[in-house]
């Protein structure tokens, strides 16, 4: 999580400083035209995002962004989706795993290794919900 610092003038010379925390969200998906449009409307919500298309990267990203959500497409071009899933929950239990598919999930997430499933669809209104349902303010 990334916070920043605000200053805000109140009045004329008073300075005050709050802080606001930005959720890091991975995002992986084959589809590049899919990937621009997640990270587009995932940033106007105001999170940092990072995208790839690659499950390998996703691996190294998790180390590296520390994210606090991944989500990703169950069929990647170069591993599943559910190994990856897996991967990160092996290793780091507290990023939240978000599988965002045309595939349906079985009854058992966990062993998918995600915490949570949205179908593919046009409207992106149910994966923004179940952001926020995952990572409350």
């Amino acid at each position: 999580m990334v916070i920043l610092m605000l200053y805000i003038f109140r009045g004329s010379t008073t300075l005050t400083k709050g802080c606001i925390a930005m959720s890091r969200i991975l995002f992986a998906d084959g589809e590049p035209h899919i990937r621009q449009l997640c990270l587009e409307e995932l940033q106007d919500e105001g999170y940092e995002v990072k995208v790839t298309g690659q499950a390998a990267e996703v691996v190294r990203l998790v180390d590296s962004f520390e994210p606090d959500m991944v989500i990703m497409e169950v069929a990647l071009p170069d591993m599943s989706g559910l190994e990856t899933g897996r991967m990160i929950k092996g290793t780091n239990r507290k990023t939240q795993v978000l599988l965002y598919s045309y595939f349906s999930p079985p009854g058992d997430l966990s062993s998918w290794g995600a915490d949570d499933f949205v179908l593919k669809s046009p409207d992106l209104n149910g994966l923004k919900a179940a952001v926020r349902r995952l990572l409350p303010a």
